[in-house]
């Protein structure tokens, strides 16, 4: 067994240390991990500077980090899938697999989830974790640990893209141009969407937008205009016509202004699909605005089945 396990927590009054942790032994079912790679989610920062996101609050010391790749180092009793030196993917939710919704298959909405890196769980910033070996996925050599520990992002953009039915030749605009904006992208132009247009504030994020994705558009939101104002301006990219605006949007921020520029920006009967993770509380949605036009307003909470996609 390795003797040293230095681990990235956050504690309760909102700082971030280095500490020990102790290295678990697998038990049944489970495997010892060691982690190559961790991503820095927007979940994580959150946790950091404000301790909580939502109902989900840090009360105690706890190792953050859920976007994740390792090699398994040791099987514990009952793992026939994993043997010692297996390249995998973490899939960081862990569902009690007996509620309703677990055994409808929605088990990504199961209230009693252990989800790495949120209180109290401990997360993969960490060198050893023990995970369980049913949430764990096999890469392939040539998928590199820092790609494999990009399947979780991408992940839930899958789910977000699903749930808003986007497919070949309809036309999305994806507000935000960070990591799960640029991940939408990517998804979207691999769904055959067209055309793509992302929109951001920053010059530079749009310039990488563009050098990943080449045909696509690039909108720098006006922060002195209003959202309408915004919108109005990101429709024309689309066409002059109505039927011409976006029929699928995916909101990649979480700010209130961006939700509600994509709110006026899609076209009547299109999907507002909102992926990125913002304030508790949203006020000035323009509820009569979508009423009126039919517009399929969805929210998601991470993933379900979407890590075989993802490979």
């Amino acid at each position: 067994m390795p003797h040293s396990n230095p681990s990235l927590q956050v504690t309760a009054d909102h700082q971030i240390k280095m500490a020990e942790a102790p290295i678990h032994k697998p038990g049944q079912g489970e495997v010892l991990l060691h982690i190559k790679c961790t991503g820095i989610c927007g979940s994580d920062i959150h946790f950091w500077k404000t301790g909580r996101i939502g109902p989900l609050i840090v009360e105690s010391d706890c190792i953050l980090g859920h976007e994740a790749s390792g090699v398994v180092l040791k099987v514990g009793e009952g793992v026939e899938e994993f043997k010692a030196g297996d390249r995998v993917a973490v899939e960081p939710g862990v569902p009690c697999e007996k509620c309703w919704l677990c055994r409808e298959g929605r088990y990504n909405l199961c209230e009693d989830v252990k989800f790495s890196g949120v209180w109290p769980h401990h997360g993969t910033l960490q060198r050893f974790k023990v995970h369980p070996a049913k949430w764990l996925h096999k890469i392939p050599d040539n998928v590199s640990f820092a790609e494999g520990a990009l399947l979780e992002p991408l992940s839930v953009v899958l789910h977000g893209i699903r749930r808003a039915g986007l497919t070949l030749g309809r036309g999305a605009l994806i507000c935000g141009a960070g990591p799960i904006g640029l991940i939408a992208l990517l998804a979207s132009r691999a769904s055959g969407a067209h055309p793509l247009i992302i929109t951001d504030l920053e010059p530079k994020r749009l310039a990488f937008a563009k050098k990943l994705v080449p045909d696509c558009e690039t909108f720098q939101v006006d922060r002195n205009a209003s959202a309408e104002d915004n919108a109005k301006n990101i429709r024309k990219l689309f066409g002059e016509h109505e039927y011409g605006a976006p029929e699928t949007v995916l909101e990649c921020t979480g700010v209130e202004s961006s939700i509600v520029t994509g709110a006026f920006a899609v076209r009547r009967g299109g999907t507002v699909m909102v992926i990125g993770v913002g304030r508790p509380v949203v006020n000035n949605i323009p509820f009569m605005h979508l009423s009126l036009g039919e517009v399929s307003f969805f929210s998601l909470a991470i993933h379900r089945p979407c890590y075989s996609q993802s490979e």
